[in-house]
């Protein structure tokens, strides 16, 4: 064998050595991560499930509506009041996700996206309630925020889900 041809050969002897990983340092190299699976779109609650759930995160939001509404009727200090209206911010927050982290049946999602929209308005203004330097201030902020109260949306997800309408009180 000529040198030409031993070079040739030693180098290709290399090259088949370094890529099989016999050629001393061996290199990790990072692997993509498997696929992951599309995740299936969550099946909406049935008509039974969405009754249960609707009330149930509900009843913390309109307790401290009506908790508020007594410490008003009460004569209770404007302090305290602001102090309750932290607490429906608070209420109305928990509330609001839990509803929009919900897949609500198809009768229902159109009243229900209304219902948030109210939410949204009303939650900007319980904010300036739960902030008010004064009085004046905080009963401003209740009216507004009572404004918004959403209580026609509700009856429209109500009816759609077949619970009872709401009685004015």
């Amino acid at each position: 064998m000529g040198g030409s041809a031993r070079w040739r050969l030693a180098s290709a002897l290399v090259v088949v050595l370094l890529l099989g990983g016999c050629g001393g340092e061996t290199k990790q190299v990072a692997l993509p991560p498997p696929a992951s699976p599309t995740p299936s779109p969550v099946a909406p609650l049935t008509v039974k499930e969405a009754k249960g759930r609707y009330l149930a995160t509900m009843a913390a939001y309109d307790i401290a509506r009506d908790e508020l509404a007594e410490a008003e009727k009460a004569g209770r200090p404007w302090r305290t009041v602001r102090e309750r209206a932290g607490a429906v911010v608070d209420a109305n927050v928990a509330c609001a996700d839990e509803l929009r982290a919900v897949r609500w049946p198809a009768a229902a999602q159109a009243p229900m996206a209304a219902l948030l929209t109210e939410h949204d308005v009303a939650l900007r203004q319980w904010r300036l309630a739960a902030g008010a330097a004064d009085a004046a201030e905080l009963r401003r902020a209740i009216r507004a925020a009572a404004a918004h109260d959403g209580i026609r949306q509700a009856a429209k997800v109500r009816a759609a889900l077949g619970l009872p309408s709401l009685r004015a009180t």
